[in-house]
């Protein structure tokens, strides 16, 4: 574990002495660096029968992360982006091992004078120890070394020095699971508290043009056309990749800049439907591997990156053994030809994994 925390020191003072070095002539391309360190306990969240039974161990975690801070903005009143490292046990070191992720992360602004702020992370985990037929059979939960990674957190704010040094308490939900790209895919869930501190930089930083300009500074009417295939295995004793796809159409109002509130529909091509246990008929063959549905559009950009949260419901063969919601949650980000670019998890309810999207489209504004 100490060899790892060397490692993200090291990565994180590397990518602040690029970003100290990138071209400075970009407008509203200067800030500061913050830190932070916090350190977790927990459990993980009993949602299957034989995680609930395997679920042996207190969960410590520990996790760093680091944020560019506009000059003209500060951290409780603005969105920030940055980057984190999370490091955690997960219920059962025999069997699940550990986890390592690395994660794109934004913080939300404070609001109405409250203390608190929200976190919202996606990106890689690695899982030490996945199933293995012949010896980790018991771990029903993920099949695979990677997997996706997903954090949700409320951070509350104790000031020591200004805005300069703070303490950090926090409640957050991670989420551990390959997307069913590799059967098993129950996925990993932890609930943890955690205590930290941040320290903000006094030194000036300067982000390339790419990482900070603003694909949409004058639009109000969000609109984005995305094709997303996939692929899944539904049991690994079926020795199958099934191909998925996903088109979607999506709208969105912004209410505040770099947020936008508004309503989609997506079209899926999905032909794992004729395999158990999404179905309980006999008649395979007559089922459609067509889906629709219409989801919520919420999005959150920070320059041309983009977080967005797409829970709906399905209007058209819903699986029968699942909830009849669905959603999706992911990253996306738009070049200057509005060309872009999505990774995403669509999934059953919230978080009972369906398969992962990697998609390309065309955004615009109007």
């Amino acid at each position: 574990m100490l060899r790892y925390c060397k490692d993200i020191i090291i990565l994180l003072a590397l990518a602040g002495t690029g970003i100290t070095n990138a071209a400075a002539s970009f407008p509203g391309s200067g800030g500061f660096l913050g830190y932070s360190l916090n350190i977790h306990g927990g459990t993980v969240l009993p949602h299957h029968e034989t995680i609930t039974y395997f679920n042996r161990e207190y969960v410590r975690s520990l996790e760093l992360n680091a944020w560019f801070i506009p000059e003209e903005m500060r951290t409780d009143r603005n969105t920030c982006a940055g980057a984190g490292y999370f490091f955690s046990g997960v219920g059962n070191t025999e069997i699940y091992g550990n986890v390592h992720a690395l994660f794109f992360a934004m913080i939300t602004p404070q609001k109405n004078n409250l203390p608190l702020q929200f976190k919202v992370g996606v990106g890689l985990s690695y899982l030490t120890n996945p199933y293995d037929l012949e010896t980790n059979y018991f771990n029903r939960a993920i099949g695979s070394h990677i997997n996706a990674y997903g954090q949700f957190t409320v951070k509350g704010r104790i000031p020591l020095l200004g805005d300069k040094w703070l303490i950090r308490p926090a409640l957050s939900l991670h989420h551990m699971s390959n997307g069913a790209v590799v059967a098993p895919n129950q996925g990993l869930n932890l609930v943890t508290l955690s205590a930290g501190i941040e320290f903000r930089g006094d030194r000036p930083h300067f982000l390339p043009d790419w990482a900070v300009r603003d694909p949409f500074p004058d639009g109000r009417h969000r609109y984005t056309f995305i094709y997303a295939p996939g692929i899944k295995q539904v049991d690994r004793r079926v020795d199958r990749q099934i191909f998925t796809s996903s088109l979607i159409f999506d709208y969105g109002y912004e209410i505040a800049k770099g947020k936008s509130v508004g309503l989609g529909f997506s079209l899926f091509y999905n032909d794992s439907w004729a395999y158990r246990p999404y179905i309980r008929t006999e008649r395979n063959d007559e089922l459609s591997p067509f889906q629709s549905a219409l989801h919520i559009s919420l999005q959150a950009n920070r320059g041309p990156l983009a977080f967005m949260l797409h829970p709906g419901v399905y209007i058209y063969n819903e699986a029968e053994e699942w909830p009849f919601m669905t959603n999706r949650i992911g990253l996306k980000y738009t070049f200057r030809n509005n060309l872009t670019l999505q990774v995403a998890v669509k999934s059953h309810w919230l978080a009972i994994a369906d398969y992962v999207e990697w998609g390309i489209g065309y955004e615009f504004n109007r």
